[in-house]
């Protein structure tokens, strides 16, 4: 037996080509460009409370040889400043030029709408060793610590994105490449 009425559905547009690279700084940048094309734009009063939305993505990362420590996370907002991010705690990676296969998964769950509403986001990134230390399991989580956290966003606006995030210690020049990316509404 159902326990209702609730179902998953991936939403349009779909990804049908690598999205344009994103160079990391010091600071945390989307790791895709958020325009019409993208499926993490979430149109004007989307959200309604109990709504999660999944967001996954496999990302083409470019590393230059730098052990600089990486943070990863997830946001929403606008894409030139999120109202909303949560952050991993930073892993130092392998001092290494290659290029490595990272996915993301991450949850955002509506806790209340309006020009001041609030969502909680979590979620997971898994890096190979290449990219981070053998002696670290490459598991990137955030909220650090499991520390639940609520932002305030304007749930009104048609022009917020969700999408992840990362950044290095210091600039060291790392390329992402976001090759799939699914927004699935989980209710």
């Amino acid at each position: 037996m159902a326990d209702g009425i609730f179902y998953r559905d991936l939403r349009q547009p779909f990804i049908t080509a690598d999205q344009t690279g994103v160079t990391l700084a010091t600071t945390q940048k989307m790791l895709w460009a958020v325009g019409a094309s993208s499926p993490s734009i979430l149109p004007a009063n989307y959200w309604t409370v109990g709504k999660t939305v999944k967001l996954t993505a496999n990302l083409k990362w470019t590393a230059v040889a730098n052990a600089n420590a990486i943070t990863l996370g997830m946001a929403y907002g606008a894409a030139d400043a999120p109202a909303c991010i949560v952050l991993s705690s930073a892993i130092v990676p392998v001092s290494s030029t290659s290029t490595f296969s990272v996915f993301m998964q991450g949850y955002a769950t509506c806790r209340s709408i309006g020009t001041a509403g609030t969502l909680s986001m979590w979620g997971m990134a898994i890096a190979p060793t290449g990219l981070v230390a053998a002696t670290v399991d490459g598991l990137f989580t955030w909220p650090s610590a499991g520390v639940t956290v609520v932002s305030t966003v304007d749930t009104t606006v048609g022009t917020n994105a969700l999408s992840f995030t990362a950044a290095r210690a210091t600039a060291a020049g790392d390329t992402v490449v976001a090759t799939n990316i699914l927004v699935e509404a989980l209710n």
